[in-house]
């Protein structure tokens, strides 16, 4: 399989129109991207919370028609592919503004975990929507992540992080102490707060050395 990424709808080419009528006017590029965003951040939003939920569902969450969503996503594949495409580039976002070539790797790792806390809702719907088969946005996730493991390889050369760890058993941690946290957040066990600040905690008991924790 390919990248991940959004498919396209198919436009064809307007017939020509009679001197002085009016053309039918397709949706600005402005518009399209508003209203693409719309429906994502709207099925986000809804199958996070609800995985039975229908593209109606998505449709009367994001305030557009079904055919309009349909437009835009002919099927729940393209919804769901759409949704890893916009995680991928969220995830590299957070990277950077994690800031992880600054500073000590203890503080950086802390900036990072906040930074993908607000990712949440759309890795849940990713690890609910995605078979095991579908590698592709996984892939790219994980290719995306590379400045992370760089970080944590910084942090074992510092003797910071736990070198008895391997880096990729760290980052798996990590994403499990932070679907935890999503879980009993979503659940109301706990506040987002408290969440944020047992994963955030979680997170440096198991990846930082005794001294860095000191």
């Amino acid at each position: 399989m390919g990248r991940v990424t959004a498919r396209t709808s198919a436009r064809s080419t307007p017939a020509a129109t009679p001197s002085g009528a009016a053309p039918d006017t397709p949706p600005t590029s402005g518009t399209r991207t508003r209203t693409r965003r719309a429906i994502l951040d709207a099925a986000v939003s809804v199958l996070s919370t609800d995985k039975s939920a229908s593209l109606g569902d998505v449709a009367q969450a994001a305030q557009v028609g079904r055919t309009t969503l349909h437009r835009y996503f002919p099927e729940r594949a393209d919804l769901v592919e759409a949704i890893g495409a916009e995680t991928v580039e969220r995830t590299r976002a957070a990277i950077a503004a994690a800031r992880l070539d600054d500073g000590p790797p203890a503080a950086a790792l802390r900036r990072l975990a906040f930074e993908y806390f607000d990712l949440g809702p759309w890795y849940m719907v990713l690890f609910t929507e995605l078979a095991d088969a579908e590698s592709a946005f996984w892939a790219e996730s994980e290719q995306a992540e590379e400045p992370v493991r760089e970080l944590l390889r910084r942090g074992q050369e510092a003797g910071v992080v736990d070198d008895q760890l391997s880096v990729a058993w760290i980052v798996r941690t990590l994403w499990w102490m932070l679907f935890n946290a999503w879980s009993m957040a979503d659940d109301g066990e706990i506040s987002r707060a408290d969440a944020l600040r047992m994963a955030v905690r979680s997170i440096e008991g198991v990846a930082l050395t005794r001294e860095a924790r000191a």
